[in-house]
């Protein structure tokens, strides 16, 4: 009987590390300040340590091949999108502040401002270390 509880018990912890390490969505208003985290698209690797959880300020550095990586940018996620939808006009629905795995990432590339906006290819992994 008590091989069985060890057994459900480690379990239970593997799968929550696991949770803590790997998401399919996360809220960036949920994680603290220096919080680090990894982010695999379809064509690039982000990786990126969260400098504001309010305003989703972050320090991020992209690589196309896993191995060499851009300097550190001052970027602000902004949310998870679909991109632009003909359905609506061109509009594009954002989860403000939330990544989510299948959705593009919207980045703010060193402001706010629209003009500094881009939009990533679809999210495929997300670590949060």
């Amino acid at each position: 009987m008590s091989l069985r509880l060890t057994a459900c018990v480690c379990a239970l912890f593997a799968s929550a590390i696991a949770r803590a390490d790997d998401s399919s969505s996360v809220k960036l208003n949920e994680l603290g300040r220096g919080s680090r985290f990894r982010i695999i698209t379809a064509d690039r690797i982000y990786r990126g340590e969260l400098v504001d959880p309010k305003t989703g300020e972050a320090q991020l550095t992209v690589s196309d091949d896993g191995q060499q990586f851009s300097p550190p940018r001052r970027v602000y996620v902004l949310g998870a999108t679909h991109g632009q939808d003909a359905e609506s006009g061109g509009l594009m629905l954002v989860k403000m502040h939330q990544l989510q795995t299948g959705l593009r990432m919207e980045l703010g590339m060193g402001s706010l401002d629209e003009r500094d906006r881009c939009v990533t290819e679809p999210v495929r992994s997300i670590r949060i270390q």
